[in-house]
């Protein structure tokens, strides 16, 4: 006999754009206002997502049941709902007001761990999902949302992806700073998977230049590269080596991005023995090689 709540939905980024009768944007983030949801019955059951949604709410109170536990979202209050844990929504005649939705590889892909890991400790579980703002809060915040869903419908802007993830960051930012002020989470409170990943993103940051190797992280961490592997591959769906070359390549483009710095240069920089294995690995990556990388900018 299958668990009860193996009949639980779990949605996606995806399915939010049908349910707003939306093209699809972009695969790992997403924000709309409640406006551009119909409520229908299926909202207020029982259901997991796959991904972050981060849910700020301006007018009337909701209640949402998260993990088993009620919680009431006031008005100016901000609401975090993980991955793969089962929430509803009380009948209500409204949705929260404005919704930023990202998946770990988002995150990832932002590069927020590079300098700001330590800023991540309120995505933990184990950190207070329900966040009540001052009204100064709420008009930091606010804005930000609506700036990200701009910037997210506009299909014709040249530098859109930068856009996201700078304007991403800058809210991410502000957000973590208002958690610490409320001491809404402490990092020592994480999972043993989150404080894997989180590690391992920070020792990334540090090592990525000279040490490309699973077994060097996994040591540093004192656990098998085995397990590191699937934490980080649980966790995120991406495996330790992606994460190892998403950090070069993006080092590399900056590198690159910069008139006074020669391939060979950003080869030695990035501690590739030579320039030609530097060029096969970016080209391997890219599609094409970093002198045409270069010349395109």
């Amino acid at each position: 006999m299958k668990a009860a709540d193996s009949f639980i939905h779990t949605y996606d980024i995806k399915q939010i754009h049908t349910d707003a009768g939306l093209e699809k944007q972009v695969d790992e983030f997403f924000v709309y206002t409640n406006e551009e949801i119909t409520i229908q019955e299926k909202m207020y059951l029982p259901s997991r997502s796959a991904h972050f949604s981060i849910q700020l709410n301006l007018g009337e109170a909701l209640e949402i049941q998260y993990n088993l536990i009620n919680y009431t979202v006031q008005k100016n209050c901000l609401f975090i709902i993980h991955p793969g844990i089962i929430h509803a929504i009380k009948q209500a005649e409204n949705l929260p007001d404005i919704t930023l939705c990202f998946t770990h590889n988002f995150l990832a892909s932002t590069m927020m761990h590079k300098k700001h890991a330590d800023a991540l400790g309120f995505l933990s579980l184990q950190s207070v999902p329900l966040f009540p703002l001052t009204e100064q809060e709420t008009q930091i915040l606010y804005p930000q949302m609506l700036y990200l869903k701009n910037v997210v419908n506009n299909n014709g802007h040249p530098f859109k992806e930068d856009m996201i993830h700078h304007g991403f960051n800058l809210f991410m930012l502000e957000l973590a700073a208002i958690a610490k002020k409320y001491g809404a989470y402490a990092e020592q409170g994480m999972t043993r998977k989150e404080d894997i990943l989180l590690n391992f993103l920070k020792l990334l940051a540090a090592h990525f230049k000279e040490e490309r190797s699973v077994q060097f992280y996994a040591g540093a961490l004192f656990i098998t590269p085995k397990h590191l592997t699937k934490t980080v591959k649980e966790m995120t769906t991406k495996t330790c080596g992606e994460f190892i070359d998403e950090m070069v390549i993006a080092e590399a483009k900056i590198l690159l991005a910069d008139r006074s710095f020669s391939v060979g240069q950003v080869a030695d920089d990035l501690h590739f023995s030579d320039q030609f294995f530097f060029s096969k690995f970016f080209k391997r990556r890219m599609g094409l090689s970093p002198k045409e990388y270069k010349n395109s900018l």
